[in-house]
């Protein structure tokens, strides 16, 4: 994790577990709730194998397991299982095309490269990561908890499926055409496609997922602290991915920041939404 916002782990890590306190003292840690964070933390051990793996292959695997997971104990009607569908079917993609990314050769070095850094980190900082990012996965798949165990789903779910939809789309079309770029020439930028007006397009297709995946918990509950454990997760993934396109943009200015087509590119296209003037 890199950017200003890793310097705000602290304050969030003490923040998520003093919610969680918080439902636990007022008697709202539903059984459901606790096998939900038990398997958040056991599916983030990955990372004492290969520390990049929890963010894509732990990611993808917990966006798969807990909607299940919470649809199983509360049995939720059809608008409650086809929005859980959705995160599903994001997990799914994204575990694939992880995959593939490993596979490739254009991807080799860079993989070589994370799995010697990692294996550098020390102990003591992986283990704070992990109950980190463990509470984190939590409070991101909290909004699956909300829309399963409602009795009450808005029509507006409808909606929120709708929002995460698109979301996915741009993700996986912005994956899609940059491997694509990638594959014929690993050290091209890529600028094809969503990437002509957007420069990190599959950074606004995670936004755009997230916000419909936290809208169908605002369409599932009146009560206030669902909404806020909730948005915990949901602001931290905007923020984080506002932090990684900073990053990103960084690293391509200093790789191909001589190429006059590169300066170009960067004036006519947005970091996250495409440039109006």
């Amino acid at each position: 994790m890199e950017g200003p916002i890793r310097h705000l782990m602290l304050p969030m890590l003490l923040l998520m577990w003093g919610s969680l306190y918080w439902l636990w003292s007022n008697g709202l840690f539903s059984t459901q709730l606790m096998v939900g964070i038990a398997t958040t933390h056991i599916a983030c051990t990955i990372i004492f194998y290969h520390f990049i793996y929890v963010f894509n292959f732990g990611y993808a695997l917990l966006m798969i397991v807990m909607p299940v997971l919470y649809a199983a104990g509360y049995s939720p009607g059809l608008p409650g299982n086809v929005f859980l569908a959705v995160p599903i079917l994001y997990g799914v993609r994204l575990g694939l095309f992880t995959w593939r990314r490993y596979r490739s050769k254009s991807y080799a070095g860079r993989a070589s490269e994370s799995l010697s850094a990692t294996r550098k980190i020390p102990l003591p900082l992986v283990m704070v990561i992990w109950l980190f990012l463990s509470s984190l996965m939590f409070f991101i798949t909290f909004n699956a908890w909300g829309v399963a165990s409602s009795d009450n789903v808005d029509a507006t779910i409808w909606l929120a499926v709708i929002v995460m939809l698109i979301g996915l789309g741009i993700e996986t079309v912005a994956d899609r055409q940059k491997q694509e770029v990638k594959r014929i020439n690993k050290d091209a930028f890529c600028h094809i496609g969503l990437y002509r007006k957007i420069r990190h397009p599959n950074y606004l297709g995670e936004i755009i997922f997230h916000i419909g995946f936290y809208w169908g918990m605002v369409s599932s509950t009146e009560q206030i602290f669902p909404l806020v454990i909730a948005g915990l997760g949901t602001g931290w993934v905007i923020a984080m991915m506002y932090s990684e396109a900073l990053v990103l943009d960084r690293k391509q200015h200093q790789r191909y920041g001589d190429s006059i087509e590169f300066e170009k590119y960067r004036q006519t296209a947005g970091l996250l939404v495409p440039r109006i003037f």
